[in-house]
């Protein structure tokens, strides 16, 4: 039994008529007639009464077209499901974030226009720094990172892609009782002694790295810094007067009770809000949210 005798019979079963039924099917009466004989051969009883003026369901025929049009319903669904997986339409989606990108704007909003574009996709969320989201990305437990950069090319050559959604330049955070705050912008000189907090290298790598680009013509970062592994941790122990910071410029755009932004007079690297994932892998998931977070950006790897 073919799929084909399925609709075949349920088109002259709704229609109880073999002409509309063919016509229905674009195909010609005889052969359509010839299917349904071979379809009652097959299952051993009679589906249909014939005669020259009507066409009536037998009641095995009642029965069985029920359980034929379940068939092809489920079958429908499957091939519907099937193409919407194929699409990146449907199924799930594992996305590591570093903590600092949710105190901007622009990765909330991507995670908003990826949720109205694609509303049957499940997100899963990490918040990873961004040396554990690689980690996490070589173990597979996350699809897509969020991540910090820039990261060390050189050393991930071949191993990730990357796509940057976010430049931004570093602003000073410090207390709003501090004597620098009465300042428009401030130098990097004029940090020198004071106490920073910071994330730990080898969890923010990108940020830390221009941070010591910064500070590196006036001291470097200072050794007694204290690390910290949350960006809202930075920004409350600034508030309590416990030192200062140089963090992504879209950090400070919100207010923040007890704590004073101003920028930098001397030149910063720009640091980047990057998305990682793992090189030469297809899925059609994983460039649907690429498409969203970074339009009109040429994906690297094979395409889905």
């Amino acid at each position: 039994m073919e799929l084909r005798h399925l609709r075949y019979f349920v088109a002259v079963a709704e229609e109880l008529h073999f002409h509309r039924a063919a016509a229905r099917l674009h195909i010609s009466q005889p052969p359509l007639s010839q299917q349904i004989r071979a379809l009652e051969r097959e299952l051993g009883v009679s589906l249909l009464e014939r005669n020259r003026r009507r066409v009536e369901l037998t009641p095995a025929g009642a029965s069985f077209l029920e359980s034929a049009r379940a068939i092809l319903d489920s079958v429908d669904r499957a091939a519907s499901t099937a193409r919407r997986v194929a699409n990146g339409e449907l199924g799930s989606l594992s996305i590591g974030f570093v903590g600092s990108a949710m105190l901007s704007p622009k990765l909330p909003a991507i995670l908003r226009d990826f949720r109205t574009r694609y509303p049957d996709v499940e997100l899963h969320l990490r918040e990873l720094p961004t040396a554990e989201q690689l980690e996490a990305l070589v173990a597979r437990r996350i699809d897509l990172g969020v991540i910090r950069g820039p990261v060390v090319i050189s050393a991930n050559a071949g191993v990730f892609d990357f796509v940057v959604i976010q430049r931004e330049g570093l602003v000073v955070a410090l207390p709003d009782t501090h004597p620098l705050a009465t300042k428009t912008r401030l130098h990097a000189a004029d940090l020198r002694g004071e106490t920073f907090v910071i994330l730990p290298r080898r969890e923010a790598p990108g940020l830390f790295a221009s941070l010591a680009s910064v500070m590196g013509d006036v001291g470097g970062v200072p050794e007694d810094a204290i690390e910290v592994t949350e960006m809202q941790t930075i920004i409350g122990l600034i508030a309590s007067g416990t030192g200062v910071s140089l963090i992504p410029a879209s950090v400070g755009e919100s207010e923040r009770p007890g704590v004073t932004f101003r920028p930098l007079a001397d030149p910063s690297p720009a640091i980047e809000l990057q998305v990682a994932w793992r090189a030469g892998e297809r899925s059609a998931l994983r460039d649907g949210f690429l498409r969203v977070a970074a339009p009109g950006e040429p994906i690297a790897g094979p395409p889905a």
